[in-house]
């Protein structure tokens, strides 16, 4: 890897690290999704799954499932409304509630994507299995201390 501000930045830019090593592999992703005539986007990743495994699920639901804001939810689900993928509508239980689901375009493509999904998979299990330092497993320690103290809360703490 040749050296640059990023990486001589180390933990000052470890977001901007985060973001480029998700961009990069962001880029080909959506390069995969492509061939397979997916007109899909990386962003859409888990909601897109989460709903395809759930049946229908509330914009909360997701919200607090995925760890994202509520208006993050709404953004995405709009988007992939748009695309066609998933639909919205009235919560049997509850006529001021929305659940999304599969539309019948998402279930369509569901099989293909599933099928992407996979093979993304043997190939992430093939890098990550080649790491010493084991990135899914650091991530994973990382996401854990900072749902027991924000990073705020750590940064005040060591600069009042």
């Amino acid at each position: 890897m040749k050296a640059n501000i990023i990486n001589e930045l180390a933990e000052l830019a470890f977001g901007a690290r985060m973001k480029r090593l998700y961009d990069s592999v962001s880029k080909d992703v959506m390069k995969i999704y492509a061939e397979h005539n997916l007109d899909f986007e990386t962003k859409y990743f888990t909601l897109f799954y989460l709903i395809s495994r759930r049946g229908s699920i509330s914009i909360m639901d997701v919200a607090e499932e995925l760890s994202l804001s509520h208006p993050g939810v709404i953004q995405l689900a709009k988007e992939l409304e748009k695309k066609g993928f998933i639909e919205s509508v009235k919560s049997p239980d509850d006529n001021r509630k929305r659940l999304l689901k599969l539309s019948k375009k998402g279930q369509k493509a569901l099989p293909e994507f599933e099928k992407v999904w996979n093979m993304i998979t043997k190939t992430n299990k093939l890098i990550f299995s080649k790491q010493q330092h084991h990135l899914l497993r650091a991530l994973e320690e990382t996401e854990a201390l900072l749902e027991k103290e924000s990073y705020y809360k750590r940064f005040k703490k060591l600069n009042p």
